[in-house]
């Protein structure tokens, strides 16, 4: 899974598990219905356009740990968005071809002006943060970003 964003939450999970043993749940099936919560804030949130992003949101769920987010090589550039850059064909020599108006176009090189970011990662989990309220804030939990996704 291609991490987009990450958060320091040993506080909060501590937090968690003192709320799991008062309620009678394991800390598991907190950490679970979190990232019920998360994941449905996630989907709610992600841009559509072929609908790959979003069928790749998921959880997977290790012992002690929860990891959800999506599970495509670009969920990154779409969370943080793109700077402008060269793209050219793969193979030396080659040539990138386009359909443009009908026409097919050939060229060696295209100036790709850059994408806008489209959040949906980071604002999923700050409203789950939100939703904790006084939990979250004696926490202090703070999100991480890592673009090398």
């Amino acid at each position: 899974m291609s991490a987009v964003a990450y958060a320091d939450v040993s506080r909060l999970a501590e937090a968690l598990k003192m709320a799991s043993q008062q309620s009678g749940l394991t800390t598991q099936q907190v950490l679970i219905q979190s990232a019920n919560h998360i994941l449905a804030e996630m989907e709610a949130r992600v841009p559509v356009r072929s609908g790959e992003l979003r069928r790749s949101l998921q959880i997977k769920v290790e012992s002690d740990k929860v990891t959800i987010g999506p599970n495509t090589p670009y969920a990154g550039y779409v969370e943080f968005g793109t700077q402008p850059h060269e793209i050219r064909p793969k193979k030396t020599g080659g040539v990138l071809v386009f359909n443009i108006g009908g026409r097919k176009v050939f060229t060696k090189k295209v100036n790709h002006p850059g994408t806008r970011a489209q959040p949906y990662v980071r604002p999923a989990f700050e409203a789950w943060v939100d939703s904790l309220g006084t939990m979250a804030a004696e926490a202090n939990v703070k999100v991480i970003t890592d673009h090398a996704s």
